[in-house]
């Protein structure tokens, strides 16, 4: 497979990336689960974001906790 993308750090190809968890910061609000996408290589930082499975993981608990709730007061 062919890649062509470079690491703007080392300028070596970068063919996968290691991914690390971390957490966002919003104002007042409280933190999110993030991860960052390192180069394999020298480790720079090559992009962050919400962690996917971890905000899911959190949908679904409060979507069931709101659920739980309502049937309580039935």
């Amino acid at each position: 497979m062919f890649h062509s993308g470079k690491c703007p750090s080392c300028e070596k190809p970068v063919s996968h990336v290691k991914v690390e968890n971390i957490q966002f910061a919003a104002g007042p609000y409280e933190p999110y689960a993030g991860v960052s996408y390192l180069c394999p290589d020298c480790r720079a930082v090559l992009a962050v974001g919400i962690d996917p499975l971890a905000l899911n993981a959190d949908v679904v608990s409060r979507v069931l906790t709101a659920f739980r709730k309502g049937l309580e007061r039935a």
